[in-house]
């Protein structure tokens, strides 16, 4: 069963990583409007 809470807190880890630094490249996508955006528009 340890490998089960140490894959979830690794997911976990992975997910709050990922999230940050998407909400850290929108925001700064958002803040420097004058070079253009290289993500298509969602």
């Amino acid at each position: 069963m340890q490998w089960f809470f140490t894959g979830l807190l690794i997911a976990a880890s992975a997910g709050t990583v990922a999230y940050t630094g998407y909400l850290l490249r929108r925001l700064f996508t958002t803040e420097t409007t004058a070079e253009p955006s290289t993500e298509p528009a969602s």
